[in-house]
């Protein structure tokens, strides 16, 4: 896990969209799993979007007058395992504390239960890579705190997670944080070696 942290308009966001193939740099290039990403747009980078990278963002970006089942649905148009839909997405919504609530519209959740859908949705989607931006901007300490949990396990399941954010609770469960204002002068730091005063760079 990699924390990208700044201030609003350092640069945060921007490194997502080069990562998540939305934008092409000005100069240089963007390599991903290494090799050289394939440009925006392109009919590989659409492969690429389909079956390797996934997104969570602030606001959720799901669906918000269909039902949870239907916004995860969508997560398994691509997924290489046939078992039965409706039990993986019973098992995925028991694994991030929202059982039963297939049949509930995302509108009537809250903001923690909306952003836990979503992590439920990365879960189901195959993906190897997933870019997060603020993905704890509008929840309170609480549902940050579970957000952050799911996180971690995504995590510790085998994924990438490379998040834009100012909260220094989501920067300090990260094994690395780049302070982006200062990518001219440092590369970054390992909150593993350095300790928690660099997490907070």
């Amino acid at each position: 896990m990699v924390a990208f942290t700044g201030p609003s308009g350092s640069g945060k966001s921007t490194i997502l969209n080069l990562a998540g193939l939305l934008d092409s740099p000005d100069a240089g290039e963007v390599r991903l799993f290494g090799t050289t990403a394939p440009r925006p747009r392109s009919r590989d980078a659409t492969l690429f979007l389909r079956h390797r990278l996934g997104y969570l963002f602030q606001n959720f970006a799901l669906i918000d007058s269909a039902t949870v089942r239907e916004n995860l649905k969508v997560a398994l148009t691509y997924s290489s395992d046939r078992s039965d839909h409706a039990k993986q997405i019973a098992r995925i919504l028991e694994r991030v504390g929202l059982p039963g609530y297939e049949n509930r519209r995302v509108y009537s959740l809250s903001g923690g239960e909306q952003q836990r859908v979503a992590i439920a949705r990365l879960w189901l989607k195959p993906c190897e890579l997933v870019l997060a931006d603020e993905p704890t901007g509008s929840l309170d300490e609480n549902n940050r705190d579970e957000i952050v949990k799911l996180l971690r396990e995504m995590s510790a399941d085998g994924r990438t997670l490379l998040l834009a954010t100012h909260d220094l609770r989501v920067a300090e469960i990260c094994t690395r944080t780049v302070e982006v204002a200062s990518l001219s002068k440092h590369e970054g730091t390992s909150n593993q070696d350095a300790g928690h005063e660099d997490a907070h760079s």
